[in-house]
């Protein structure tokens, strides 16, 4: 009986340690193979079990498991790893990312799954953790950067600006150097992506050279930027992602401000010119007290408000899968009337069908008002009220704002009465919807067809209120209506088969159309007498006025690829498109382009897969033609329009035309060496070269012929330079990382060829000219300094050929002329050198994450000083401290001449606008997952904090370095932001 009992006891024990065994609990953290960066939302399954779990934004992860069993990692973009459950409870793996992933993403708009022309192209992918929960509306700014070779600006502080984009230097003279927007394989214009949410995208890829290009054809010379919406996970449980950020705005650097003369300095200024006798200053100060007003930061707010909500829901099953998200944006601009509030909406929902039929049904939509302050320019409401006195107040004696008065002395009304009473706002509506077939009849061979659409409606209304007293009883009012469609459907084939293991052999080919339609109309008004009777119909006749508009194109396109492997070792990738333009003569509609590319990855060879510090090596090369259309829908065609001749309406041509217009084609060849080291270092250079010919240019003609210019085929210009991205894994361990990353471009630029035999051309009205054998440059009368002996500023006499620089100190004038004196300054419009840098970092679920972003030997002409930095001229305004360093007496080695000499437009206004810009920084917490583990409610946790543009180094002395332009004229400046958020998921 004892032994019985001994018998069951002992039983029992073992039946209970192997149950404890069954469920004791593993962690670890899921990081990237490459970059050592963390992975989140990776599926964590127990192979037959139904134990599923998911990483956090730190890739960290709590599952349940028992010795013996296969843990499954699955994540979009990696390969999927399994691993066996041993007796330690701490699992760190590494996902290595599949050489097909970024191909997925072109294979959504051509083809079914082909990803050999992936392996071949340069491309580069910022995923969604560098894109979302940043306090910026436009997902464009997370590429700032991040990407060798890409120069992102934004040029403007408002909420509602979209960023400049080049992609290896500007690839035209005449034509747009923006490079063609690609949604889930439907293309859109720029301004559509700032309708769409940030946090809904899962990658953000750029390609970059022929091979990954030359397939989009007729739009791809200046790169292709690809963006892949997030989509559900198979046999995936729901999972909802909640966030909310809550921040504030201010200037982000206030150089400008700052130099501005305070009162006790610009009155002793005054008195040392001459310009006012102390009798006269004591005057003012009588009249206005001892005021020091800053105007800056009467002018521009701070602590704007900015709010940003977002809430997901993701899951599927084996047969279909989903992802749903709504989103709402709120930003209020520095400067008055300026704001951006935006709602978005979008379902991706993807369903195999059956064994060989799939389909998929993207839905996304926008609805935002903006508005814009419309002081920019020369208007003292906007950035040039710096100038504005600073012992005048916008405040009376006791401490009331001077609204529906003007500011004493200022003679101004305040920014707030003027947005109050000067209503203007914009109201876009957006609608980008994707949907899918695709048929595998049998194996290898996918049939695919891809339809889609740009859609939006923007509206704006303005209003001038009749109770203004700026114009009293006068309000005025206008309505803009404008509506455009942009189609796209695309049809492929391709067939796909792998010959006894070493041959994979791919071909494709396809057809795409596409078909925009734009219209819109307006109408005014003015008369408006009663602030509440403000309709159109409420103004008088004889100040009314209406207008319409109409615009269309089409393309249409036929294309193909072949793809070889051997071995997974040796590539080829080659392309053919032919395209068909409306933009272009009838003769000339058609062009074909085309690419080749190879890649050799050398790791593979056998006399390198001994080499243990050698993780990764490979080759590839590739050369290509594409084409720009982004010109005129209508260039190529004489145009009538209406005219008013001695009283008398009539027609008359408005346009000539020209029929031989034709396609602008670029040649692009591109070397890249990508190399890993001891599985922790990462480096990729690449070499370009870029030759853009038949250039679409509007040629300038004698006004004798009726026109003053005509758009024509000229010309060729190139870009050629180098890429360098670097990574690395600098510690890693359990609970510490360090992921530091450099990235640069230096892009050398050259024009090799004009038109009408010329070796040069001044730009009229920009500053800039075109010479043969260099790049874009700035064209000024160039300042050789003060003269020490009679303190009048002198300039160089050019030389016989205007477009060299001649700085001959020997040969110069204090006789100042526009024309005669203009010279090549031999400063590129371009700067040469961008990139960024920055770091990943994390500790026991903490994690730092900064990036910069910087541009070296960028020049532009400041505006602004002509006003801020010419006190004769603009005699009774503040200026700049840097005028009191002017010539008093002979000898004097000064910055400025004698006080009575008028600051021209010369060089003098041209400066180094190089910045080094702190873009991000992000400061979170991750909660740990034992401290949810007590509940069923929350997967994760965290919270965080997001900054924007927090720190800028710059000589620049105007509002902001970071305006993409040859000149910066009353501009509204970049903003930076400090926000807190917390990320809840359930």
């Amino acid at each position: 009986m004892q032994q019985k009992l001994f018998s069951f006891l002992f039983t029992c024990l073992l039946l209970i340690s192997v149950s404890y065994g069954q469920n004791f609990q593993v962690s670890g953290r899921v990081t990237s193979q490459a970059d050592g960066n963390p992975i989140a939302n990776v599926t964590v399954r127990v192979q037959g079990k139904n134990l599923i779990s998911q990483t956090d934004a730190d890739g960290s992860y709590t599952i349940r498991a028992a010795e013996g069993d296969v843990m499954v990692f699955r994540s979009l973009g990696y390969k999927e790893r399994s691993i066996t459950v041993e007796k330690m409870a701490t699992v760190n793996i590494q996902l290595e990312a599949e050489e097909g992933s970024i191909d997925e993403v072109l294979v959504v708009g051509y083809g079914s799954g082909n990803n050999i022309g992936s392996v071949v192209g340069s491309q580069v992918t910022v995923r969604a953790k560098d894109i979302a929960g940043k306090p910026a509306p436009n997902a464009i700014e997370a590429l700032q950067g991040k990407v060798p070779g890409l120069s992102v600006m934004t040029s403007s502080g408002e909420p509602s600006t979209t960023q400049s984009i080049r992609l290896h230097g500007s690839g035209s003279l005449g034509a747009s150097s923006t490079p063609l927007f690609v949604i889930d394989g439907i293309p859109v214009g720029s301004g559509s992506i700032l309708s769409t949410n940030p946090d809904d995208w899962e990658s953000i890829t750029v390609l970059k050279d022929a091979s990954a290009t030359s397939i989009y054809g007729s739009r791809a010379a200046n790169g292709v930027i690809y963006f892949k919406s997030k989509k559900g996970k198979a046999s995936e449980r729901a999972t909802i992602t909640a966030s909310a950020m809550k921040g504030y705005n201010n200037l982000a650097t206030k150089n400008m401000m700052d130099q501005m003369m305070n009162s006790q300095e610009l009155q002793a200024y005054w008195l040392e010119t001459g310009f006012r006798t102390q009798a006269q200053i004591d005057e003012i100060n009588q009249t206005f007290g001892h005021n020091e007003t800053v105007w800056g930061d009467y002018y521009y707010k701070k602590n704007t408000g900015l709010d940003q909500y977002n809430l997901n829901i993701s899951g599927g099953s084996e047969k279909m899968q989903y992802y749903i998200s709504s989103a709402y944006y709120d930003q209020e601009g520095i400067m008055y009337r300026s704001n951006f509030d935006r709602i978005t909406l979008r379902s991706n929902l993807s369903a195999t069908l059956n064994d060989w039929i799939k389909a998929g049904l993207n839905l996304s939509g926008g609805y935002d008002k903006r508005m814009s302050n419309p002081y920019g320019g020369n208007s003292l409401n906007g950035a040039l009220s710096l100038m504005a006195l600073p012992w005048y107040s916008p405040f009376d004696e006791n401490g009331n704002e001077y609204y529906e008065e003007r500011i004493p002395g200022l003679d101004a009304y305040s920014p707030k009465y003027l947005a109050d009473k000067n209503l203007n706002e914009g109201m876009n509506k957006q609608f980008n919807p994707t949907i899918f077939l695709q048929v595998q009849p049998y194996k290898g061979l996918t049939l695919k067809s891809t339809a889609g659409m740009d859609y939006f409606e923007y509206r704006i209304s303005a209003l001038r209120l009749p109770s203004y007293l700026g114009n009293l009883n006068n309000g005025a009012a206008s309505e803009e209506y404008q509506t455009a469609i942009l189609k796209t459907i695309t049809n492929t084939i391709d067939y796909r088969t792998l010959i006894h293991n070493v041959h994979d052999i791919s071909m494709m080919i396809g057809q795409e159309a596409t078909d925009y339609d734009e219209s819109s109309f307006s109408a005014s008004g003015s008369g408006l007498t009663d602030d509440r009777l403000t309709l159109l119909g409420q103004t008088i006749a004889n100040g009314r006025g209406v207008g319409s508009s109409k615009s269309e194109y089409a393309y249409n396109s036929y294309f193909g690829r072949l793809g070889y492997s051997y071995n997974a070792k040796y590539l080829l990738d080659l392309s053919l498109r032919t395209d068909a333009s409306s933009r272009f003569g009838k003769n000339n509609r058609k062009a074909t382009f085309w690419a080749a590319g190879v890649s050799w990855k050398a790791k593979s060879e056998k006399f390198l897969q001994d080499v243990s510090w050698l993780t990764d090596l490979t080759i590839k090369a590739s050369i290509g033609t594409q084409g720009n259309s982004a010109i005129g829908n209508y260039q190529s065609l004489a145009t009538v329009g209406s005219i008013n001749y001695d009283g008398a309406p009539g027609w008359g041509v408005s346009s000539p035309g020209n029929p031989n217009l034709a396609w602008e084609q670029q040649t692009k060849t591109t070397l890249c060496v990508r190399a890993s080291f001891l599985n922790q270092i990462n480096l990729d250079v690449e070499v370009y070269k870029r030759v853009t010919d038949n250039m679409l240019v509007s040629v300038p003609y004698p006004y004798t012929s009726g026109f003053s210019s005509i758009t024509s085929n000229v010309g060729s210009l190139e870009n050629k330079g180098i890429d360098v991205q670097f990574s690395a894994n600098a510690f890693r361990s359990e609970k510490f990382y360090f992921t530091p990353y450099v990235n640069f471009n230096y892009n050398q630029q050259k024009i090799t060829e004009l038109f009408q035999d010329k070796e040069y051309w001044i730009v009229p009205n920009t500053g800039l000219s075109w010479a043969v054998g260099k790049p874009v440059e700035f064209f000024f009368p160039v300042q050789a300094g003060v003269n020490p002996d009679n303190g009048l500023m002198q300039w160089y006499v050019p030389g016989e050929n205007i477009s060299d620089s001649n700085f001959d100190p020997n040969n110069v004038t204090t006789t100042f002329n526009a024309v005669d004196l203009q010279q090549s300054t031999g400063l590129r419009r371009d700067a040469p050198f961008t990139g960024g840098f920055g770091f990943t970092s994390g500790y026991n679920g903490f994690y730092l994450d900064m990036d910069f972003a910087f541009v070296k030997g960028k020049y532009m002409i400041n505006n602004d000083l002509y006003f801020f930095s010419n006190p004769y001229q603009f005699r009774g305004y503040n200026q700049i401290r840097g005028v009191r360093d002017y010539w008093k007496e002979p000898g004097d080695q000064t910055r400025y001449p004698k006080f009575g000499q008028v600051h021209q437009f010369d060089t003098g206004l041209l400066e180094d606008a190089s910045f080094l810009r702190l873009k991000g920084l992000r400061f979170g917490y991750n909660i740990p997952k034992k401290l949810l583990s007590g509940q069923k409610f929350f997967k994760s946790a965290s919270v965080y904090y997001v900054g924007r543009n927090l720190w800028t180094k710059t000589k620049y002395q105007g509002p902001d370095p970071e305006v993409d332009s040859n000149l910066a004229l009353g501009v509204n400046p970049n903003t930076k932001q400090s926000s807190l958020g917390i990320q809840l998921q359930f």
